[in-house]
């Protein structure tokens, strides 16, 4: 497994594929689970065209204050995740995502050590991330690794109405 930063505008197009791939997945188990409507979760319903307007914000400027992820296995992208700033000394993990044909291998694990060590190195003493209540084992995973339940914190992508659907944590990295 290879682990690259992802470039704008290299790769953006991968990245508009892949943050598809991995919003259509949350958005599917939440409108099986809670009956929110598509429109709801993603503004406008239209991720084509959301993703361009937010990917520079989720990819950020890069070192020190951000670094995005692009996992790949022989040439191929398996996996994506990434950090950025929100503020002074705190930064958020977003996008851990792991293709359906890498998972169980421990890739999600691994890119959320390598995310959590990349926030140390570039000094950060808190990471902060939004997830979605049907994602059980990401949660766990976060857990694990020390992460503990937040209320929603200002920065959060989501619009407020599906603030109540949230599962916000958080882990001090000193």
């Amino acid at each position: 497994m290879d682990f690259r930063p992802a470039r704008l505008p290299d790769d953006e197009a991968l990245l508009i594929a892949l943050n598809i791939e991995y919003l259509d997945f949350v958005a599917e188990g939440l409108m099986a689970r809670f009956g929110v409507r598509y429109d709801e979760i993603v503004p406008g319903g239209d991720l084509p065209t959301y993703l361009p307007t937010v990917l520079p914000g989720i990819i950020g400027p890069g070192p020190p204050e951000s670094i995005f992820h692009i996992v790949e296995q022989d040439g191929q992208p398996i996996a994506m995740g990434g950090l950025h700033r929100l503020r002074d000394g705190v930064a958020e993990m977003k996008r851990v995502y792991v293709r359906d044909t890498a998972r169980g291998l421990g890739l999600g694990r691994a890119l959320v050590e390598r995310l959590i060590a990349d926030a140390r190195g570039f000094g950060y003493r808190r990471m902060l991330l939004d997830t979605m209540p049907t994602l059980e084992t990401a949660i766990a995973l976060y857990e694990r690794l020390g992460f503990v339940h937040i209320p929603p914190y200002p920065e959060v992508e989501m619009s407020p109405a599906m603030h109540k659907y949230l599962v916000c944590m958080a882990l001090d990295l000193a």
